[in-house]
């Protein structure tokens, strides 16, 4: 267990926008920080903090367009909300390594923009809805990231106890619950049309393939586009070996060589972490993700152990 909570909040090393020290700033670390930036915000000018809010009143009469995508990063300053955002990357990693770089940020935008913009187009011919609900924060981003998961992996469950889609299925109906309790109606419709979206996009972009969802095929792979393997690692280049001179003739080494020098003493060193350790934990890492503990060989298993304590002592 203690390995499987390890895994889980290790991070991954996704392809990121730009460096900041040794790591790669990803769409979800963005993300995650805009959110946690947000909650200062709050604290220091509740009004400033609304502009970031989807209120769709605003976006037609005011023209407050960028509300339309600025919603998701809108976080309270509350414990829970807290504990969301922390979640969000832990599973966040796991999606964005599935889609890829440029697929996973096309798949934000497209998740952010259609509920909000189909909420303000019927605002404007209907309002025997509520069409003026405020939305916001990273946990839409996150039940349609769940869903879409689920539609790639249909046998994965949850602490080996529930499949992921019964655990969303859940998610979506507390929240029906909670909005039709409120006459909450443009809450229902947008939560409904985030996560109708969220899965014919991720199908578009090559995820969510155990499902019959309507699409448009877009091509290619995910990862494809980011010059990746299967789990979003790194791809080690190979390095170039320098050009030698050629200065005449060589002497041949053989099996005499360094005959009178002493044996080394001592337990033998383990070679040091290379990229391609890294990659080949991750590939491991992410078959324990898709199909479980148990989908690992005894060797597996072994090398897993192994490449776990190899690059923990680097």
């Amino acid at each position: 267990m203690s390995q499987y909570f390890s895994a889980m909040f290790r991070r991954r090393p996704n392809e990121g926008w730009f460096r900041v020290s040794r790591y790669d700033a990803t769409t979800v670390d963005i993300l995650c920080a805009l959110a946690v930036f947000s909650m200062f915000v709050y604290g220091a000018s509740l009004t400033a903090f609304s502009k970031l809010l989807f209120f769709a009143p605003d976006v037609r009469e005011s023209f407050q367009v960028w509300r339309l995508v600025t919603w998701p990063i809108a976080t309270q300053p509350e414990l829970f909300s807290l504990i969301g955002v922390v979640f969000f990357w832990v599973f966040g990693q796991q999606l964005e390594g599935l889609f890829g770089r440029n697929r996973f940020l096309a798949w934000v935008l497209g998740v952010a923009l259609v509920p909000s913009v189909l909420l303000t187009i019927l605002g404007t011919f209907s309002d025997t809805l509520d069409f003026g609900s405020v939305n916001f924060g990273l946990s839409t981003l996150f039940l349609c990231g769940i869903w879409v998961y689920a539609g790639t992996y249909p046998n994965v469950r949850w602490f080996e106890i529930m499949p992921l889609w019964g655990l969303a299925a859940i998610f979506t109906g507390l929240n029906l619950l909670q909005y039709s309790g409120n006459r909450a109606g443009g809450q229902i419709i947008f939560m409904l049309s985030a996560i109708a979206a969220g899965l014919s996009i991720g199908r578009s972009l090559g995820l969510a393939t155990a499902w019959p969802i309507p699409h448009v095929p877009l091509g290619g792979s995910p990862g494809a586009s980011s010059g990746r393997r299967g789990g979003g690692g790194r791809v080690p280049k190979p390095k170039k070996r320098p050009k030698s001179r050629d200065l005449g003739p060589r002497v041949v080494e053989g099996p005499w060589k360094g005959a009178d020098q002493p044996a080394p003493t001592g337990p033998p060193t383990r070679p040091p972490a290379s990229p391609a350790d890294q990659a080949e934990l991750d590939g491991l890492l992410d078959k324990i993700g898709g199909q479980g503990m148990d989908a690992l060989s005894g060797e597996e298993k072994a090398r897993l152990n192994e490449l776990s304590k190899r690059l923990r002592n680097r």
